[in-house]
């Protein structure tokens, strides 16, 4: 197996454990708000993790646009400059990822 997609499948299953959520979920049409966090996560975390396309990414996540994959980083990024405890579930995550 591809070492991206197998640090896919565990970001996929890292994030999932955190929120307590299907992983099937994650990749899911889902709108529901902690589905959607959960999802936005882990789209952020594949891209920093690793070097599979946005496409790639999308493709992964249900079969989403690479615009969605920039939207949900970029909606992470903002998110960890303003909301103190959202940056902390980043940084406990991170921690998960540094095994």
């Amino acid at each position: 197996m591809n070492l991206n997609i197998r640090t896919l499948k565990h970001i996929l299953k890292t994030v999932s454990d955190y929120f307590q959520i299907d992983e099937n979920s994650i990749t899911s049409k889902s709108r529901r708000q902690e589905i959607v966090k959960a999802r936005h996560l882990a789209m952020y975390f594949t891209k920093r993790l690793t070097n599979l396309t946005l496409e790639s990414i999308g493709t992964h996540f249900g079969g989403k646009d690479h615009t969605t994959v920039l939207y949900a980083c970029r909606i992470v990024s903002d998110m960890m400059e303003t909301d103190r405890q959202f940056k902390t579930i980043v940084s406990e995550l991170e921690e998960r990822f540094e095994m």
